[in-house]
């Protein structure tokens, strides 16, 4: 499914609507609508970021492994531009969590933890979390870009090596819980398929 809001082309896929289903359907602990609660104040809070500093929009596409923000490009972008919206999801993730605890203590544990979850695993130096586009828009104030992206995919490589075997661990010591071996699995192939690029 696919529209238009004020120009900017937006995709909502069959398979990001199918995993939101199926993530409310076996739900039990009701962490799916405080999680999508928390994930759409992640990607808000990169929308306002990026409206404030005047950087347009190109597309939003909804796709089953999250929302991919596409930036029209300008002559008003600039690497501490897009370092500041990158780190806008995570901080305000935390910036919920710190509001959420000071307010309420830990009347909200679900709220609160999987808002410092969002805010931790986004911020990881990895390909293309928001922690490794803030590194390597922050590099290239230093470096040339295609040193920049050399820098940030080694060290992706050498923080999702550790993070996929404590993934084969919690597999191992759970017998169920495959989401960060799953989530570190996934990165990985990401990154490698940038690199063939």
């Amino acid at each position: 499914m696919t529209f238009t809001v004020g120009g900017c082309r937006v995709t909502v896929g069959f398979l990001f609507l199918a995993v939101l289903a199926l993530f409310f359907a076996v739900d039990r602990s009701g962490i799916a609508p405080v999680g999508t609660v928390c994930a759409a104040l992640h990607e808000g809070a990169h929308l306002a970021v990026m409206a404030a500093a005047g950087e347009p929009l190109r597309e939003i596409r909804f796709t089953p492994f999250g929302i991919d923000i596409v930036k029209a490009g300008g002559a008003n972008r600039s690497y501490r531009k897009d370092a500041l919206v990158s780190l806008a999801g995570p901080f305000a993730n935390l910036a919920a969590a710190a509001l959420c605890f000071l307010s309420f203590r830990l009347r909200f544990p679900l709220f609160l933890g999987a808002n410092l979850l969002l805010f931790a695993f986004n911020l990881l130096p990895v390909v293309p979390l928001d922690g490794g586009q803030a590194l390597a828009a922050l590099l290239c104030l230093r470096v040339e870009p295609e040193r920049a992206v050399r820098i940030v995919s080694t060290v992706s490589f050498f923080v999702l090596l550790p993070l996929a075997a404590a993934g084969f661990f919690v597999l191992l010591r759970s017998r169920w819980n495959f989401s960060l071996l799953f989530a570190s699995c996934y990165l990985m192939a990401l990154l490698l398929m940038k690199r063939e690029r």
